[in-house]
């Protein structure tokens, strides 16, 4: 019987753990949505497009998030549509996508858009003021609305959401804002694409477990390597 070799279990080990962190298999389950609180929590925005006053309760929105990698996990997302609508306390099946894969969007728009969602969070989220809130939703909306295949109102937009979606072209056209940014956060599909609105949302996190497993499997293959490299300088 031939010796066990500790360093080739450990190295199928990391490879297992990373298949298991493999976010192609996270994007293919299904992941529910529940916008999370009650209506009152969400704060209501008006703007002015050619003399008509439009009002819509803006992001980024609390929700509650379970599969493809969540695990019931409370989260603030983006709404990507003002056509469609989505409940406070109902339940919602769909998938989860990386943004760059996005259905109804160019990827320069959708990662434009992340751009922005991305901006909201970091000028406060919830905490931000309304006027930030509200410029920077709206212009999440006119950027998507302009290329969905999904909505065919089209979109009142903001005067003060200009600025912010002039922001978002230059970043992502200049490199500031990239591919690898973007990923950072994932695009929830409703089933019922069209009705029901699409969230972006910050991609899961993998698993305490997972993590342990692939630390461990790369340690074995680090000894696995250094006792190989050994035994060749030794003869």
């Amino acid at each position: 019987m031939k010796k066990f070799n500790v360093g080739l279990a450990l190295l199928f080990v990391a490879v297992c753990a990373l298949l298991s962190l493999n976010p192609l298999k996270a994007y293919a389950d299904p992941v529910t949505l529940t916008l999370d609180g009650n209506w009152g929590d969400y704060t209501e925005y008006s703007w002015i497009n050619n003399g008509t006053t439009h009002t819509e309760p803006v992001g980024p929105y609390m929700a509650i998030l379970n599969g493809g990698g969540y695990n019931n996990e409370s989260v603030l997302v983006i709404c990507y549509d003002m056509n469609a609508s989505t409940y406070v306390g109902t339940t919602y099946t769909g998938t989860v996508e990386p943004v760059t894969a996005f259905i109804g969007s160019t990827s320069t728009e959708i990662m434009e858009a992340t751009y922005l969602g991305n901006e909201l969070l970091d000028d406060g989220g919830l905490n931000a003021p309304l006027a930030t809130r509200g410029a920077i939703s709206t212009a999440i909306w006119q950027i998507m609305n302009a290329s969905s295949t999904t909505e065919v109102t089209p979109f009142p937009s903001d005067p003060a959401a200009q600025s912010y979606i002039a922001d978002a072209v230059v970043a992502v056209g200049n490199g500031t804002w990239t591919v690898a940014d973007a990923n950072l956060y994932t695009t929830w599909m409703p089933d019922d694409i069209g009705s029901i609105q699409r969230f972006d949302a910050p991609a899961p996190t993998p698993e305490p477990g997972s993590l342990i497993l692939l630390g461990t499997g790369m340690l074995g293959l680090a000894f696995f390597l250094y006792r190989r490299r050994s035994r060749r300088s030794i003869a």
